[in-house]
């Protein structure tokens, strides 16, 4: 008995002091403590940054967090929603223009990407250089977006362009050279769907919490349309 409650009392104690934290970060002293981790980051790598100033938006976004070890590229392009999270050693291309919606996870690794050359340095041989990059033949420049509460998994990139839909999980170590449909499962060189996540998530549906908080609130209403027919 002494021991189950003293089991107790350490998990009180860890639940108090998770509470007390929440209440710092959520208050003022919040914005104090992303701006000392953002100035730490130029010194230490790699940990997690917690807060995002959105330039495209003008937001800030609170729940983000993004390693110091992350490189973004044209941060005035770079639009994501809140709660997202992106692991170690992620480079973003966001020259011109990557979108990640709300709740995403990236692995560590990743390459996003909004241009590429790989076509134009043939094409354009020894002039590649000698002309701006409007001017270059199959210079590609393209916004590249990621849906909300999609998952991209370690090692893998995503290629100019492309538009990766809602509710997906993308394999790690894939190459995504086209555009992903929502609720897919993607995986490979290049980047196939070979399942549905909502196969996956259905066997949730039936738990109250997950009706509760489900990110699309659509697919709950039709699962249970579909369960009255």
């Amino acid at each position: 008995m002494f021991e189950y409650k003293k089991v107790i009392s350490k998990d009180s104690g860890r639940k108090e002091s998770r509470g007390i934290k929440q209440l710092v970060y959520y208050s003022f002293a919040g914005y104090i403590i992303s701006f000392v981790q953002h100035c730490l980051s130029v010194f230490q790598k790699p940990f997690m940054v917690y807060g995002y100033y959105n330039k495209v938006t003008k937001k800030y976004l609170r729940d983000v967090r993004i390693s110091s070890s992350v490189e973004i590229i044209n941060k005035q392009n770079f639009d994501l929603g809140d709660n997202v999270w992106i692991n170690h050693y992620t480079r973003i291309d966001a020259s011109n223009g990557v979108k990640i919606g709300e709740g995403c996870q990236i692995g560590s690794s990743v390459g996003i990407f909004s241009h590429s050359s790989h076509n134009a340095i043939r094409l354009m041989g020894r002039n590649y250089m000698k002309v701006p990059k409007e001017q270059r033949v199959g210079y590609i420049t393209k916004e590249t977006e990621i849906g909300e509460y999609t998952f991209i998994g370690s090692g893998t990139y995503v290629m100019a362009g492309v538009k990766i839909g809602k509710g997906c999980i993308i394999g790690t170590n894939s190459v995504v050279t086209k555009d992903i449909p929502d609720f897919s499962i993607a995986v490979g060189s290049p980047a196939r769907v070979i399942k549905s996540t909502l196969d996956v998530d259905k066997d949730y549906f039936d738990n109250p919490i997950v009706r509760e908080s489900y990110f699309d609130e659509d697919v709950i209403q039709a699962y249970l349309g579909d369960r009255l027919v």
